[in-house]
This record gives structure tokens, sequence and C-alpha cells, in this order.
């Protein structure tokens, strides 16, 4: 079949990550796949395989939020499908669903929805009115409906569909997201970079610098645990709070020891290297971060909103797990990870092996075949 894969862009991103191992999978299988992006610009273009053909939407450059950016995409995309004639296309997250949904009205092609976050957010409370809450189920509802097949990346999601519809969450299917340990185990052994892990143990974070991420109570946290340890934050990421974390780490007077950085190709020797890595976030999915993490052997601490988190880590006993708005008890938490007895996260990534997740894609088009 030929199948479209959409995405905002070719950052390195969890979404993105993913969305080019199932589209090279769906390639090996001899589907006709192309992974197409809103904007062309993203580090992980690299890595797409040559099976896959890649295209973009707008031009370089095409800044703005993310909603400006995929209304102006619109158009383009609705110009693409109608000329490509995908048989499916796939949605590989949330923030595509309500340009690809509108997007293929009409048009003789099936669609697959990804949804790879929380559905309340009910963690953010200066985003928990019920006008705000209510208009997010509504917008769920909506895809839910359109949606042909739906994937949800933890069983967490799926109780959540359920109580938000049990009739629409028979169109849905549970795929966790999986990590490629041979390629992480890999990738992990080139170097890190010159002086970013000599002297005092490195805290690692990763992701957008958005609300949801929780970054500001890492900052104070590790305000809080530099009170006891020298320790050094290493946080990788863009988004629209850059300049404010910088403003909060000055605030608390440990500039000096936090380093921001824009996303890398290979952030596998930084997690390798890292004392502790650490997922704040006020809700996720299910995240990559954590799994690649506990790939490469890492202490991790996480939230216990984030996502299927607290499944991954079952309860404690592969790395710890924090309350989301307490920066004392996240300090504490990296204070522990940071000593020789730091709870260890083994052999856990096994039970997470991105091979499973491929073969359940895989399984979930060729019914779509058959149907």
């Amino acid at each position: 079949m030929k199948i479209t894969v959409f995405v905002e862009d070719f950052g390195a991103t969890g979404v993105v990550r993913n969305a080019i191992a199932i589209a090279g999978r769906l390639a090996e299988d001899g589907h006709e796949v192309t992974l197409l992006a809103a904007k062309p610009e993203g580090v992980l273009r690299e890595t797409v395989p040559a099976g896959v053909a890649t295209a973009a939407l707008l031009e370089e450059d095409s800044s703005g939020e993310r909603k400006a950016v995929m209304r102006r995409a619109f158009r383009p995309f609705r110009e693409f499908v109608t000329r490509e004639r995908p048989d499916i296309v796939f949605s590989a997250g949330n923030h595509g669903h309500m340009l690809v949904l509108p997007g293929t009205w009409f048009l003789p092609c099936r669609t697959i929805v990804r949804i790879s976050n929380d559905l309340h957010h009910r963690g953010r409370t200066t985003d928990a009115t019920a006008w705000k809450q209510w208009r997010r189920r509504l917008k769920f509802r909506t895809i839910l409906t359109l949606a042909d097949r739906v994937v949800l990346v933890s069983s967490k999601l799926l109780h959540q569909v359920t109580a938000l519809d049990p009739k629409l969450a028979r169109k849905a299917a549970v795929i966790p997201n999986g990590v490629d340990l041979a390629m992480v185990e890999e990738r992990a052994r080139e170097a890190a970079p010159d002086g970013m892990f000599e002297g005092a143990p490195v805290v690692l974070a990763m992701g957008r610098l958005v609300r949801q991420k929780n970054f500001m109570t890492l900052l104070e946290a590790i305000s809080i645990a530099r009170q006891s340890t020298d320790l050094r934050l290493v946080l990788i990421g863009k988004g629209p709070l850059r300049a404010e974390l910088l403003a909060k780490a000055e605030s608390l007077a440990i500039a000096d020891a936090v380093r921001l950085i824009d996303p890398v190709m290979n952030p596998f020797p930084l997690m390798k290297h890292a004392a502790v890595v650490v997922l704040p976030s006020w809700w996720e999915g299910s995240s990559n971060v954590l799994l690649e993490a506990i790939a490469c052997g890492t202490p991790v601490v996480a939230s216990r909103t984030a996502g299927n988190a607290a499944e991954i880590l079952a309860d404690d006993r592969y790395g710890l797990l924090v309350e989301p708005g307490s920066a004392e008890e996240l300090a504490a938490a990296l204070l522990r990870q940071v000593r020789p007895d730091a709870v260890r996260p083994g052999d856990r990534a096994r039970a997470y092996d991105r091979t499973i997740a491929l073969d359940a894609y895989a399984e979930l088009v060729a019914g779509m075949v058959r149907t």
C-alpha cells in the first residue's frame, strides 16, 4: 500500500523518532512510505531510512506557533494527499490530528492517529479550568470519531478513552513505545562532548521547553539539592520557555550550574555519562527519553504523572518516582540517584524492545489491508 506518515518536522523529539522507526518498518514490509512533515527542518531527517521518501509542506524557516504552522500547512497537505492518493495517512503525534483528519475528508484513504499524550493534562493547575477540560474532551472525542483506527501508547490512555466513550474505545489499539536496544548501545559508545561531564555529577533532562515538561520545578530542585551536593544540570531542548528558564536559573543563583543546549542527533552518549536522567513532566503519554535512559543503564527519576512512568519503573523498582509539584521530593530523589546506592534500571529496557512495538504497527496496517 501507499502510506503517508505525518509529523510536524524532523526535529529530535520522541514523536519523530517513533515515526521514523514505524515508517522504516512499514517500508521493509513492502509498502510505499513517505514521511511527510509540515516543516522541512530538523536534525533527524538524516536518519530516515533509504527506503522511506521524505517531503515537506512549507518552506525553510517556517517559524511561528505550532497551531499557526498547522493552519498554514493545511492547504498544501490537502493538495499533497489529493495528488499522491495514499491508501493510509498516519498522524504520528497529537499536534497533527486536527490537520490530517479534516485534510483527508472525502478522499479515498483511511486514517490512523497515534495519541501519544495524556488527554486530561490535569497536573498543570493553570490549564485545569472546567472550560478547558471540556474543550479538550470535545477535541479528542472528535479525533476518535473521525479516525479509522487509533493507537494509544499506554493502557492509562485506554482507560481515559474508555471513560470518554466506551464505543469509540473499540477502534483503539494499545501499542506502548519501544526502544531500539542495539542502536542505543552502539550509539552510546560515541564520545560525549569534551568537558561536559568533568567535575560535579550531571543531571540530564530532555524535552521541549514548554510548561508540560515542568522544568521550572526541576530548576528549583537543583537549587535545593546543591545546598548539600555540587550538582550540575544539562537541559537539552528548544521551545518558548528558554528565556524564562534562564531567568529562573539566574534568580535561583544556579545559572553557572545550568547548561541549556539545542537538541542533538545522538543524545545517547550524554545519557550514558550522566549521573541521573530526570523526567519531571506534568503529563506524558509514553516517554522515549525514559526508555532510552534505562536502555543506557543510567539511574532515572520520573514524575508519577509522566504517562506510564510508574509502569515502566515498576513503582520504584527500576528508578524513583516523585510528585511533579514537589521540588523538595525531586531534590531528594536526585541526591539519592547520584549516590553509589542508586536504584538502577538493570535489564528493564528489554521489556520495551522496539521490535515488539513495530511488529504491532505492522499487524495493525496488515489488518487494515485485509478489511
